[in-house]
């Protein structure tokens, strides 16, 4: 639809749920679950989540992590405002009984926090592709079953304009990043 117009625009959660019952903004991409009154949903794809280390780290070499060997470390997440956060630590529940976790904010920061000795991390894969990459962290996968989230288009049901929903919903499915992951 190259003739729609399209305003992208990053936020938490909290903030773009308001814009969506405000009718600030007419769609928006989270995180399942979103469950709140009014707001329509649409899953769009699966996403999993990587570790990522300094390439020092004593994982560094190892081909895949499993979930509940996190909490033997030091991880570092976004602050609590964050759904993400909340999304590692349930997919990761030992983590968050007996881990050590440090908090950023944002991916960024906790990337060069990772590069530089502070601790390791959980990514969603779409923030782990090769433009993220350095030579001072390794990506790494986690065992089956790997964490995951689902991602869904959100919009409210009063809009009027589905079909832009409907075709917005349609381009994200094209990346060809996440073939894999459609649902």
């Amino acid at each position: 639809a190259p003739l729609m117009p399209l305003e992208v625009e990053e936020n938490i959660t909290a903030t773009l749920e308001q814009q969506l019952k405000n009718g600030l903004i007419d769609a928006a991409v989270v995180a399942l679950p979103f469950d709140v009154p009014g707001i329509e949903t649409m899953t769009l794809y699966d996403e999993d989540f990587r570790v990522v280390v300094p390439v020092s780290h004593a994982w560094a070499q190892r081909q895949s992590i499993d979930a509940d060997e996190l909490a033997s470390e030091k991880v570092l997440l976004l602050n609590t405002g964050h759904c993400f956060s909340n999304q590692v630590t349930q997919a990761c529940p030992e983590l968050s009984r007996k881990g050590e976790v440090l908090q950023g904010n944002s991916l960024e920061t906790i990337r060069n926090m990772v590069a530089s000795n502070l601790g390791i991390t959980v990514l969603p894969m779409s923030a782990t592709g090769s433009k993220y990459q350095n030579g001072l962290t390794k990506v790494i996968p986690f065992d089956q079953p790997r964490p995951k989230r689902q991602i869904a288009l959100a919009w409210r049901k009063s809009f009027f304009r589905e079909q832009a929903v409907k075709i917005v919903a349609d381009s994200i499915r094209k990346i060809e990043m996440f073939k894999d992951h459609l649902i």
